[in-house]
Formats: C-alpha cells, sequence, structure tokens
C-alpha cells in the first residue's frame, strides 16, 4: 500500500472520528420539502360538494400534498390557453397527472378519495363531454380549490 493512499485513508478515519456524529446528526435533520397552501374557504354549494372528502382521515403531510396538487390542478385549469378544451380533456389531464403526482400505495391509503373527488367534479360541470367555457371553467376551478381546502378539515 502506498504512502499516499495510507495517508488518505487516515484523513478519512479521522474526519469521521471527530465529525461523524455531527454529520449523521446533520442527515438526520434533513428537513423535506412539504408544501404549504392556504386555500380560501369555498362557497356552501361547494363545501356541500366536497363533504365526503372532509369527512376522511387525512395524515397531515398527505393532506398538504393533496391540497397542493389540487390548488395547482386549478391554478392550470384557470390559467390554460386553450390546452384543455373540454370536460373529457380534463378529466383525461386529471387522471394522467394524478397518477404522475401520487404513487399507488396513497390510492390504496384514501381510496374513497378518487370517488369523492369525481362526484364533486360531476356535480359541478357535469357528466357529458362538452366544452370548457368560461364559466364551467369558473365552476371547475372553484371545486378544484374546494377540494384543496376540504382535506385540510
Amino acid at each position: 500500500m502506498s504512502n499516499s493512499l495510507r495517508i488518505f485513508l487516515a484523513l478519512i478515519v479521522l474526519t469521521i472520528g471527530f465529525f461523524g456524529e455531527n454529520i449523521l446528526d446533520v442527515v438526520k435533520n434533513i428537513d423535506i420539502n412539504i408544501p404549504v397552501v392556504n386555500v380560501d374557504e369555498p362557497s356552501l354549494e361547494n363545501k356541500e360538494l366536497v363533504k365526503n372528502i372532509v369527512n376522511i382521515d387525512f395524515e397531515e403531510n398527505d393532506a398538504k400534498l393533496v391540497s397542493a396538487y389540487f390548488t395547482e390542478l386549478a391554478s392550470v385549469v384557470k390559467n390554460d390557453s386553450g390546452i384543455i378544451k373540454n370536460t373529457e380533456q380534463f378529466a383525461n389531464f386529471n387522471l394522467m397527472s394524478g397518477v404522475l403526482h401520487f404513487d399507488t400505495s396513497f390510492a390504496d391509503k384514501y381510496g374513497e378519495l378518487g370517488e369523492a373527488v369525481e362526484y364533486a367534479v360531476q356535480n359541478s360541470i357535469g357528466l357529458k363531454n362538452e366544452p370548457l367555457d368560461d364559466d364551467k371553467r369558473k365552476d371547475l376551478v372553484e371545486v378544484l380549490e374546494a377540494v384543496a381546502w376540504s382535506v385540510n378539515q
């Protein structure tokens, strides 16, 4: 073994000896960023649509994640420049982005969430595939924001 390699290994051992515990504490205290979202209280009509979501018992971090997702989804729909043109395109977009955002274990954990969100959206904008005109888009944004609000109740 060369002297350079011995010196290098000795420095590593000394570094771990002097700072190992501190490094371990730093690694343990790494704060994972959990999104924080402030959502306004929805109208009484939208509160009624999301009441089944309010009844779901979310873990705090999961509630923050779901709230951030639906707040961002509402923002995308609100500011969309013509990509999501009808309710069917929204449903497909929501499905694909939801699959990408949440893993399958999340769906297993809150199985009733999908049905409750679908209920709220369908009762807000209807079941038929229709164009997302300004009024329907506004209704959709408001119900998505209500979903974001409901998970923190």
